[in-house]
């Protein structure tokens, strides 16, 4: 059995998710589909247009505007099964607005995972890109995309970010923890906490700044972030889950793909499969790969783990493996270290968001049980 035989091929899986046999669609295919791309993977010519749509936004108040409608409906957009619908839609909104200054645009994705050892030292976080920290006082940005820029929501401010752990935030979420959490989360009532409380809010946290307030789309990173949100929804969505929509609405009422998405009072599900209706975008990442890892990672798993941790944390990895023969003995692969725990959220940041500690907490217990369980293993990545 060939590794590569783990991942469904891009193609393959753009047609099941794109094709016409699902009959909760109810919305015409789309003719055409852009594409998103990892924001390192942009030319250089690609970036400087998309800096200069993103400064002309500035200049006519789309970023305040966004900060204006994230800070409104705050309440109704996290902590429940609106979550993942709203900020898909909301993404695609600001894209549509950046579309109309160029239409070469498509909002990019950050793929935090690459960078979750040393957050810090993320390419992305370079003056090249969307800059660093802040500096001085009021740790205003003075390098990257918006140095220097004057935000004028909630008032004006210089534009600000203020990493965790005095500059240095500890450790985010492995690929390898997502992609196990992809492959065990049996619905949306699961999936959408173990994301939320996990990547979506360290992340948010570790930038600091604009990022760790309700105008938080003040900063270019929350649409970056967000979009790589929405693309491991998607991969979720595509391992068996298309039209799951489950849990507790706004109001504490069920939530259904027939149920309004907040502040945009459209149906859940007119977002709910990509290449439809209005979604007519898709990701660059495999569009639409069920795991984020690479051959080697997913080769150290099956030589690592016993069976038993295999089907606990790799559920779809431990089904390909049944009947197959035994992986070969890896050939030498440069050392690699164990998983680091990520870090967690604040009470602070649990607090603003109504969120219930337990709940939280119960989330980044899993995580760091996961962590153990590879360090029990003796596997290591990269």
């Amino acid at each position: 059995m060939k590794l590569s035989s783990i991942l469904l091929p891009a193609v393959a899986i753009g047609l099941a998710a794109i094709g016409g046999t699902d009959a909760q669609q109810n919305q015409p295919a789309c003719s055409s589909v852009y594409t998103r791309k990892e924001l390192l993977s942009l030319t250089a010519s690609e970036w400087n247009l998309y800096k200069a749509i993103l400064t002309a936004m500035q200049r006519d108040g789309w970023f305040q505007w966004f900060a204006y409608l994230h800070r409104t409906w705050f309440g109704q957009i996290h902590g429940h099964s609106q979550f993942f619908p709203f900020h898909r839609r909301f993404v695609h909104e600001w894209e549509r607005v950046g579309r109309q200054y160029n239409g070469a645009f498509a909002q990019p994705y950050w793929d935090e995972m690459r960078d979750y050892r040393t957050p810090a030292s993320s390419q992305v976080l370079t003056s090249n890109w969307v800059g660093g920290n802040g500096q001085g006082a009021n740790f205003c940005v003075q390098n990257g995309l918006q140095a220097g820029w004057t935000m004028t929501y909630p008032n004006s401010h210089c534009f600000s970010r203020n990493f965790r752990n005095n500059g240095n935030p500890t450790s985010w979420y492995s690929p390898e923890y997502i992609s196990s959490f992809v492959q065990t989360s049996a619905n949306m009532a699961a999936f959408r906490p173990g994301i939320e409380f996990s990547l979506h809010g360290i992340v948010h946290l570790d930038i600091g700044g604009e990022m760790s307030q309700p105008t938080s789309p003040n900063d270019w990173i929350f649409m970056l972030h967000h979009a790589n949100l929405d693309r491991l929804w998607w991969q979720w969505q595509n391992n068996g889950h298309m039209w799951a929509m489950d849990g507790p609405n706004a109001d504490g009422s069920p939530i259904s793909i027939d149920s309004s998405i907040s502040y945009f009072n459209e149906p859940i599900r007119s977002v709910m499969q990509l290449g439809y209706g209005n979604m007519c975008f898709q990701y660059a990442s495999n569009p639409i790969r069920r795991r984020d890892l690479d051959t080697t990672a997913e080769s150290r798993l099956i030589n690592k783990l016993p069976q038993d941790m295999l089907t606990k944390w790799f559920p779809d990895m431990a089904k390909e493996m049944v009947g197959a023969p035994p992986p070969p003995m890896l050939p030498q692969l440069a050392a690699g270290k164990s998983i680091p725990y990520p870090g967690t959220l604040s009470d602070a940041w649990i607090q603003m968001h109504g969120y219930k500690a337990a709940d939280v907490r119960k989330v980044e217990a899993t995580a760091r049980s996961f962590v153990d369980d590879m360090k029990k293993a003796g596997y290591t990545s990269n």
